[in-house]
């Protein structure tokens, strides 16, 4: 089953457009005597036209064909094609479908063509499951010949992500169309007073959001939305996303965003650093100080003369030990809880996970600080 076939006066035939995609009409081609004889153009064995009991028109392989990639599709594969083709033509695109590449290296399930013949972009739909290093093989494949890519799958696979791709969902009582359910995501900035460098630039998080599949793809095509990589991974509850479809203002958010919150860490870092030399100066001081006061032993008198002294060598004078710089310990505890808020901020925002304070004992096996956990792990 597929929805194209090749003749040899028609040139391609296209069963999901009204004239065949060559001016001729479907009744021309179905139960017709004599039958028009057509060719698959995948494995080159006859074809014949057919509509199913829902009303598809698609066009079968006659008895005895050989494995075909077409004929083993199943019918939510057909059916997800024949949606991103009529999304492809409603955004005002050209989509023609089960496209070969000119070295025969890939095959579209659908291809879009802009309006000016200049940009190309392929729709597939990947339903069996492929690992991430095949999938990757053939992206470039299709990057090879200037042909950008987004990958459409209806389960959550281990590539999903990896590659421009999204989740989607067939329609159902509940939702009439086809959904994008996962791999599309906006950027937002949001105030609170929970965290220190929260209140001063807010907080800033990728968030995901769904959309229909239709006007994902006029996005997608023109640019409204495009693959972005994420500096770390978007965790939801089903998936943990790697790289996202997006608005590019989004991209920019994110950008300015991230500038703002390493300007804020490293005005942080100079504040407790200064603090730490201050704190520094005045242990020194005050350690000085006590030297200063402390009373110091009188000499003993000799009874012998003093040219029969023995010769003594002179004492190398020793300090008492500097004290450890327990920095902890002296902190205030207002401003050591700033700084652990800090610490989980940066956990979350870096490595995307909610951590947790262990022992605030400020212990020497900590090295005097306090150990983040996650997951049960440090």
């Amino acid at each position: 089953m597929g929805f194209t076939a090749q003749h040899d006066g028609r040139g391609r035939l296209d069963a999901t457009q009204a004239d065949l995609g060559c001016g001729w009409a479907w009744e021309a081609v179905h139960r017709t005597r004599p039958r028009v004889v057509m060719l698959c153009p995948e494995c080159a064995h006859p074809v014949h036209a057919k509509v199913s009991r829902y009303g598809l028109r698609f066009f079968a392989h006659d008895p005895g064909s050989p494995t075909c990639a077409l004929a083993g599709e199943s019918m939510e594969h057909h059916l997800l094609k024949l949606e991103l083709a009529t999304a492809v033509r409603a955004a005002g695109y050209h989509a023609e479908l089960e496209v070969r590449g000119p070295d025969g290296d890939w095959r579209a399930d659908v291809m879009a063509t802009s309006p000016d013949g200049t940009g190309r972009m392929a729709w597939e739909a990947q339903l069996s499951p492929i690992t991430v290093d095949e999938i990757t093989q053939r992206t470039a494949r299709f990057a090879k010949d200037d042909v950008r890519v987004c990958w459409v799958a209806t389960k959550l696979r281990p590539w999903v992500g990896e590659m421009p791709s999204v989740h989607v969902r067939p329609p159902s009582d509940d939702e009439p169309n086809w959904i994008v359910a996962g791999g599309l995501a906006r950027f937002t900035v949001d105030r609170c007073e929970e965290h220190l460098l929260c209140r001063s630039i807010g907080h800033g998080e990728w968030h995901e959001t769904t959309a229909d599949l239709r006007p994902f793809t006029a996005w997608a095509l023109t640019g409204r939305a495009v693959a972005h990589p994420l500096p770390s991974w978007l965790h939801t509850e089903q998936h943990a996303w790697t790289g996202v479809w997006t608005a590019p203002q989004y991209i920019t958010a994110a950008a300015t965003y991230q500038q703002a919150h390493d300007r804020a860490v490293a005005a942080l870092e100079q504040q407790q650093r200064l603090r730490a030399d201050e704190q520094r100066r005045r242990r020194e001081a005050e350690y000085r100080a006590q030297r200063a006061r402390r009373p110091t032993a009188p000499a003993t008198p000799s009874s012998e003369p003093a040219d029969r002294q023995p010769t003594v060598p002179q004492q190398v004078s020793r300090t008492a030990p500097r004290p450890e710089p327990v920095w902890q310990v002296n902190l205030p505890s207002q401003d050591r809880e700033h700084l652990h808020a800090a610490a989980l901020a940066e956990a979350r925002l870096l490595l995307g996970v909610n951590a947790e304070l262990r022992y605030r004992d400020g212990d020497r096996r900590w090295a005097l600080g306090t150990p983040l956990y996650a997951g049960g792990r440090p």
